[in-house]
């Protein structure tokens, strides 16, 4: 019986074709191959996953700092330095890391102090929304033409030529741009040259205007966040930039 099935096995195998599998000489390598091929895409996945894990950190602390300096603003007077402290203190933790070394004051102030850097070397850009200029014409009162706070649920809401009511000239808006440095510099020389118009497929990110060019020309991207709320003081006109595009 046994020699009677392995010859009709054979046999069989031999009708269909069968032949034994074996591995030729050229094929001796092809996995590094394509793992040479595939490991530029996978390395270029994991960077961009990582630096656009760091683009939403600096987002989430923007936004909190936004408002932040919104809060700071608001009870007192509006006043462009109190602004900026408060948008210092909250973009603070971008910059600090753990160091048994100092304390955390310190290692605070040294944030604080690389944010005021960066605000001065203009990768940070603050803009005040509301109250408009037309809005201070409009209501500003006294010596300094600050807008008053006080009463304003007894006032009058009469549109005025700012086309808004002396209640909706109290609410302090604050737009802020900041300059995100790349960390992955294969992708800060992209930004760059997308920015320049040359990149060969037509497309362009940066929109007209100086600042938020400047950005990308120095590897950077710009983020936005705006803040919005009530004044609880006399609002005066400081000086703020007209854009930050």
């Amino acid at each position: 019986m046994r020699p009677f099935l392995k010859s009709a096995s054979k046999d069989t195998r031999a009708f269909f074709g069968h032949k034994p599998c074996v591995v030729s000489q050229y094929q001796n390598g092809q996995s590094m191959v394509e793992f040479l091929i595939i490991f530029p895409i996978l390395a270029l996945l994991t960077l961009g996953l990582f630096q656009l894990a760091l683009i939403y950190n600096a987002k989430t602390t923007l936004n909190y700092a936004v408002f932040n300096a919104a809060r700071a603003g608001a009870v007192n007077k509006a006043e462009k330095i109190m602004i900026d402290l408060a948008l210092y203190r909250g973009l603070a933790p971008l910059f600090t890391s753990i160091d048994g070394n100092i304390s955390d004051v310190q290692e605070l102030q040294i944030g604080r102090d690389k944010i005021r850097e960066i605000h001065e070397h203009g990768y940070i850009c603050i803009e005040r929304l509301s109250p408009s200029d037309s809005a201070f014409n409009d209501y500003g009162k006294g010596d300094d033409g600050a807008i008053p706070n006080n009463n304003l649920m007894y006032r009058t809401a009469q549109i005025g030529s700012s086309g808004v009511s002396i209640q909706d000239a109290n609410l302090l808006k604050l737009r802020v741009t900041y300059c995100h440095k790349m960390i992955v510099p294969f992708f800060g020389r992209i930004i760059k040259k997308m920015s320049n118009g040359s990149d060969p497929d037509g497309i362009s990110i940066a929109p007209a205007g100086n600042f938020q060019k400047n950005c990308y020309n120095n590897e950077r991207i710009p983020i936005v966040s705006q803040a919005i709320v009530r004044m609880q003081s006399d609002a005066i006109n400081d000086l703020f930039p007209a854009s930050c595009k």
